[in-house]
C-alpha cells in the first residue's frame, strides 16, 4: 500500500505545481493592471518595483495554493480514470476511500504550512506592503483635490472638498477626517480654507477657516471634545517628489496575526464596557432630575429664592446635553462592534482558507474520476464551479459578518461546510458506484470533440 499511496502522491505533485503557476501568474496579471499607471507615473527604480510585486506576492499565494491543490486533485484523479488505473486498483480490492487518504492527509500538510503562513508570513507583508505602496502613492509634486470626492492619497488623512478654484489655492466646504497616529480618528470641519507647500515643495500647508474639531481624548475615550476656530493651519509633512520610505507602527486588520487581533477585541470590548457604563449613569442622573419630586414646604421655599431656581428652558437644555452625550457612546459602541465583528472575520479567514485545502481534496477525487465519464471539460467546469460557489460565500459572507447580519465563524465557515459535506456524500455515492450525476443530457449540449479531451 505504501508503494500506492507514493505513486497517487506523484501524481499530485506536478499538477499541483502547474496550477499553483497558472493561478499565481492571473492573480499577478490582474494585480499588476491595477498598479500599472501608479507605477509607470512614478518613474521608481527596478528594485522598488520588484519590492511591490514580491511583498503582494503573499496574499497570492495564500489564494492560490487552495486552488492550486483542487486542480492537482482533479487532474490527478482525471488522468488515473481515464487510464483505467482506478478501475484496476478496484479490482484489486483497493477501496475508493484508500486513495484518497493520500492527498487528504497531504492537504492536512499543506493547510498547517498555510496557517503559520498567514499568522507570520502574510501580516508582514501586507503590512510592508500598504507602508511601500502609500509611500509611492505619495511621490508626486502636487496635490490634486477633487469636487466631492474623498482625496485618501495622504497616509492617515481622508479629505472631501466640496469646491475647489482651480485659479488659486482656495477651497471651500473642508471636511478632514485625521487618523495620523491617533487611536482615535480626528474630524475637523472648515468652511473655507487655503492649500499651499512649503518652499521645498515637501510640505503641505492647510489653511483653514470658520470651523470645528471634534475629537475623542486618547487618554480618557469616555471624554468627547468639541473646539471651535477662526483660523486653524495644519502642516502634512513629506508630501513631496521624492520617494521617501516611512514607517509605521498602526496595522489593519489584515496586517495582524490572530493573537494581535485577539487582544485588540479585548481592548476593544473593555472600552464598550466602560461606555455603557456612562450610558447608564446618565440616564440615571437625567431620569432622577423627573423622579424625585420635592415636598410643597421645599418648593416654597425655593420660590422665594428666584436666582436659585432652574428654568424649564436650562432643564431641558441640561436633557439635550445628555442625550448628546448618550447619542456620541451609542455611536462609538456601535463603531467599536463593527471593529470586532471585522476582527473575527480576519480571525476565522486565517483558518478557513487554509482548510479549504481538505474540502477541494473532497470535492476533487470524484469530480477528477467522474471525469472519464462526462469529459474533462464537464469535470473542469463544475471544478471552476465549485471555485466560483466557495469564493462567493466567502465575499458575500465578510460583507454580512462586517456588517452584523451573521456570526464571524458561520461567514467564514459555511463554505467549507456545504461544500465539504457535499464532497463526502459525493465520495460515498461513488465508493457504492451509484451514478451521483447522470451525463446523457450534457452529452446532448457539449460537443462530440470536447467530450473527449
Amino acid at each position: 500500500m505504501k508503494i500506492l499511496y507514493r505513486y497517487i502522491l506523484r501524481e499530485h505533485v506536478g499538477p499541483f505545481f502547474f496550477g499553483l503557476s497558472v493561478i499565481t501568474f492571473i492573480l499577478i496579471m490582474d494585480f499588476v493592471l491595477e498598479v500599472l499607471n501608479l507605477i509607470i507615473g512614478k518613474g521608481l527604480s527596478v528594485w522598488v518595483i520588484l519590492q511591490v510585486f514580491i511583498l503582494n506576492l503573499a496574499w497570492i499565494l495564500a489564494l492560490s495554493i487552495p486552488m492550486a491543490v483542487l486542480v492537482s486533485t482533479l487532474m490527478a484523479f482525471g488522468r488515473l480514470s481515464q487510464d483505467n488505473e482506478i478501475t484496476a486498483m478496484k479490482g484489486s480490492g483497493v477501496i475508493l476511500y484508500k486513495l484518497v487518504t493520500p492527498p487528504l492527509f497531504a492537504s492536512i500538510g499543506v493547510a498547517l504550512f498555510l496557517i503559520w503562513f498567514n499568522n507570520n508570513v502574510l501580516p508582514e507583508a501586507n503590512h510592508r506592503a500598504r507602508i511601500l505602496m502609500s509611500d509611492i502613492h505619495h511621490k508626486r509634486p502636487t496635490l490634486n483635490l477633487k469636487p466631492n470626492v474623498f482625496s485618501e492619497e495622504i497616509l492617515g488623512y481622508h479629505i472631501l472638498v466640496k469646491k475647489v478654484d482651480p485659479r488659486s489655492s482656495k477651497i471651500e466646504g473642508v471636511t478632514i477626517y485625521d487618523r495620523k497616529d491617533r487611536l482615535f480618528p480626528r474630524t475637523i470641519i472648515a468652511k473655507k480654507g487655503e492649500v499651499e507647500f512649503t518652499p521645498d515643495g515637501n510640505t503641505l500647508i492647510l489653511k483653514l477657516y470658520q470651523g470645528e474639531i471634534h475629537e475623542v481624548d486618547e487618554q480618557n475615550p469616555n471624554r468627547y471634545r468639541r473646539i471651535t476656530f477662526d483660523t486653524q493651519t495644519l502642516y502634512i509633512k513629506d508630501v513631496g517628489a521624492q520617494l521617501l520610505r516611512t514607517n509605521s507602527e498602526y496595522r489593519t486588520d489584515r496586517e495582524m496575526s490572530s493573537k494581535m487581533m485577539l487582544d485588540k477585541t479585548k481592548k476593544i470590548d473593555a472600552g464598550i464596557l466602560a461606555s455603557e457604563k456612562m450610558i447608564n449613569d446618565l440616564a440615571i442622573k437625567s431620569l432622577s432630575g423627573i423622579l424625585i419630586q420635592p415636598d410643597v414646604n421645599t418648593l416654597e421655599r425655593k420660590a422665594k429664592k428666584q436666582s436659585k431656581i432652574l428654568s424649564l428652558d436650562a432643564y431641558a437644555e441640561e436633557n439635550r446635553n445628555i442625550f448628546k452625550q448618550i447619542t456620541t457612546y451609542k455611536q462609538n459602541i456601535d463603531t467599536q462592534r463593527r471593529k470586532i465583528n471585522s476582527l473575527w472575520v480576519e480571525i476565522h479567514k486565517k483558518y478557513s482558507i487554509p482548510f479549504a485545502c481538505l474540502v477541494f481534496v473532497l470535492v476533487g477525487a470524484p469530480l477528477g474520476i467522474m471525469a472519464k465519464r462526462g469529459g474533462l471539460a464537464v469535470g473542469s467546469g463544475l471544478s471552476l464551479g465549485f471555485f466560483i460557489l466557495y469564493w462567493a460565500f466567502l465575499i458575500g459572507g465578510e460583507e454580512l459578518a462586517d456588517r452584523g447580519y451573521i456570526s464571524a465563524f458561520f461567514a467564514m465557515w459555511s463554505a467549507n461546510i456545504l461544500i465539504g459535506a457535499l464532497g463526502i456524500y459525493i465520495i460515498i455515492r461513488s465508493a457504492k458506484e451509484t451514478t451521483f450525476i447522470s451525463w446523457e443530457w450534457m452529452k446532448k449540449i457539449i460537443p462530440k470533440r470536447l467530450g473527449r479531451l
